[in-house]
């Protein structure tokens, strides 16, 4: 069974130097920078990046013959000459010495055996540059346990079956076995309830290559940090930013970890907290100097992008909370702050550089008091930090223009890879169908005429006003889904 890539928003080369940055290295630009993906399957999550970065350079293997024939079709029907795709295993690649600004494994490390990983952890250590960063991806312990627990179960249920649409069908069989039947009064079981439901949720393939795999390896991110090491590695942060924050433990655990010097028994003490089962870690090379506290001030060359919005009006003191879509919040009564919040939050989905947010003659404590109000953010999730902003508009130009990517995407199926480097479904045929259109070479009247040809074949007469209102509505929507190219 195939497994379809997809785009992973925290393994693109402007997260990884955005962080960098900001813990006081000198990332490659990302514009022409070269990277290599490890496991990179169909390319589902590379060829996006190559579409979006043609100054850069990309390459990627996999173990998997059909994958990688499946990925060189897509590069092909994109004309793309920034990316190659080869059929390797991993312990076969000999990759250039230093030749790799970003390198990429994103669900491989848990999944394969020992030598595997080891040869994992190798290539990045000789491929990495100077300034590279690595990302890596696991299931981590202790939370993990539960997963193991769950697929333990799954696989003794299906031990007798080869066929893998059987062992699919029998797994989902005994996930909801396992949701219905767990007992209320167990603490065990609220856990493994929770596991369940989660996993039943999940794609055919990836219940069969992740959970029925023969491999799943978990490991506590310590011993992680220690393999790392013995490649002449260290641990620079976590992709996802907020992810090293305390604010979802306990006040005296939090403040007990203030007192922590050392980061790795800091964040393995996190895991402990919050029994975190997945991480995805950010490596660099053993001899650079990193600085552990990350400069509010660095934020003057960076740009955001949040689609945090006010939340009511603003209190007795003027106070106004910030919300965005996971309820994370801030509140702020800064008026430089409030106003650059709102600025960024209309400009969403594009992003806006921070310098642009600080105007002239800002005093030197308005402009620290807004680099450490958008640090918080970025901190809380409320926010992305970006070195290399996404190229999008949010306003439809006379003849709009979606990604040659999109378009194609838009042909196959229903999810479509956005300029954010995330994927996006797109349900209706009729907002399919105009996507595939959007080439930058139709203006309004073009893509009236077009839209009216593909309805009245299905029989769908509208009339020119209704038509012109519901182009002009979903241009705007595509524009929100960050498809539209600047």
């Amino acid at each position: 069974m195939p497994y379809p890539g997809h785009p992973f928003a925290q393994t693109h080369p402007d997260r990884l130097a955005t962080l960098a940055l900001l813990f006081g290295m000198t990332p490659a630009p990302v514009a022409t920078s070269r990277v290599l993906e490890l496991g990179c399957g169909d390319g589902g999550n590379l060829v996006p990046m190559a579409v979006a970065l043609p100054g850069a350079r990309f390459a990627g293997i996999d173990a998997a013959p059909g994958a990688i024939a499946r990925g060189r079709e897509l590069i092909e029907a994109l004309g793309l000459d920034n990316v190659t795709l080869e059929a390797v295993p991993i312990e076969e690649f000999e990759p250039a010495a230093g030749g790799f600004h970003y390198v990429i494994a994103h669900g491989v490390y848990s999944w394969v055996g020992p030598q595997a990983r080891d040869r994992l952890m190798a290539t990045f250590g000789r491929a990495l540059a100077a300034d590279g960063v690595a990302y890596v991806s696991y299931n981590a312990l202790p939370g993990g346990r539960v997963r193991q627990a769950l697929r333990d179960m799954l696989r003794f249920h299906t031990a007798e079956l080869d066929e893998p649409a059987e062992q699919i069908a029998q797994a989902r069989a005994m996930l909801r076995f396992l949701v219905e039947g767990l007992p209320d009064e167990l603490d065990f079981a609220a856990a493994m309830r929770r596991q369940a439901q989660s996993t039943l949720e999940r794609s055919d393939a990836s219940l069969l290559h992740d959970d029925l795999a023969e491999v799943n390896v978990p490991v506590y991110f310590h011993e992680l940090v220690a393999h790392a090491a013995r490649h002449g590695l260290q641990y620079l942060a976590e992709a996802d930013f907020f992810e090293m924050q305390t604010g979802l433990v306990g006040a005296p655990a939090a403040e007990a970890l203030l007192g922590v010097e050392d980061p790795i028994r800091r964040e393995q003490y996190l895991d402990f907290l919050k029994g975190r089962m997945f991480r995805q870690t950010l490596l660099c090379r053993a001899e650079r100097e990193l600085d552990r506290t990350p400069r509010p001030n660095v934020l003057a060359r960076l740009a955001i992008s949040t689609p945090a919005r006010p939340r009511g009006e603003p209190d007795a003191s003027g106070a106004v909370t910030f919300e965005g879509p996971t309820g994370s919040t801030i509140a702020t009564d800064h008026a430089l702050v409030r106003a650059a919040l709102e600025r960024a939050a209309d400009a969403w989905p594009a992003a806006v550089w921070v310098s642009d947010l600080i105007p002239a003659g800002c005093i030197a404590a308005d402009r620290a008091a807004l680099c450490d109000a958008l640090l918080r953010c970025y901190a809380a999730n409320l926010a992305q930090l970006h070195v290399h902003p996404p190229a999008l508009t949010t306003t439809p130009g006379a003849a709009p223009e979606a990604s040659a990517l999109a378009r194609h995407q838009a042909r196959e199926g229903e999810m479509i890879t956005n300029l954010r480097h995330v994927g996006v479904r797109i349900e209706d045929d009729l907002g399919r169908e105009l996507v595939t259109l959007l080439d930058g070479t139709r203006d309004r009247a073009a893509l009236t005429a077009e839209l009216r040809g593909f309805l009245g074949a299905r029989g769908d007469e509208r009339s020119d006003a209704e038509l012109r209102e519901g182009l002009d509505r979903s241009l705007e929507g595509l524009a929100k889904l960050a498809l539209l190219v600047a």
